[in-house]
């Protein structure tokens, strides 16, 4: 929503900017600051947004240097408001992923932990059923990858 509210209030402002031309040669980069200035202000304005007069600042810019600078504007806002969805989506999903984790005690993958790192790097099963007997075989092999995971992050190597 927030690409769009975005993208909808750089699309006004490039309209409202598009009559603006003369013979003098503007600071265009003090346009382009302005611009990005009124598209923020049309962005947190959201569907209410109104084309406004450029700012004064933009006097004399062509018109084809206004649409190259509304179109960079829209591009760096619109990429902006994706990153930051992406960002959104991304911490959802990792939230969404850690609530369906194995369900193996912190018991249970302590003992998984113990028996990765010694000397053996197997796991002993029948010692493991008092600990994690809960599980059902995929619940254990799940957990059993997952500590194997995090023992990898954290730069452990089990034993070979």
């Amino acid at each position: 929503m927030r690409t769009r509210t975005a993208l909808t209030a750089a699309t006004v402002v490039l309209l409202a900017l598009t009559g603006c031309s003369s013979d003098e040669k503007p600071d265009t980069a003090a346009c382009k600051a302005a611009m990005a200035a009124e598209l923020k202000k049309n962005a947190a304005a959201g569907q209410t947004a109104q084309a406004d007069d450029p700012p004064a600042v933009c006097t004399g810019v062509e018109k084809e240097t206004l649409e190259r600078i509304a179109g960079e504007l829209v591009l760096e806002e619109g990429g902006k408001a994706v990153e930051e969805s992406l960002d959104e989506t991304g911490e959802e999903l990792a939230d969404a992923v850690e609530d369906t984790a194995s369900p193996a005690s912190a018991e249970c993958r302590a003992w998984i932990e113990t028996e990765l790192l010694d000397s053996t790097g197997s796991i002993d099963a029948a010692s493991g059923v008092d600990v994690c007997g809960d599980l059902t075989n995929e619940e254990l092999d799940q957990a059993i990858e997952d500590v194997t995971n995090d023992l990898m992050k954290e730069g452990a190597t089990p034993a070979p």
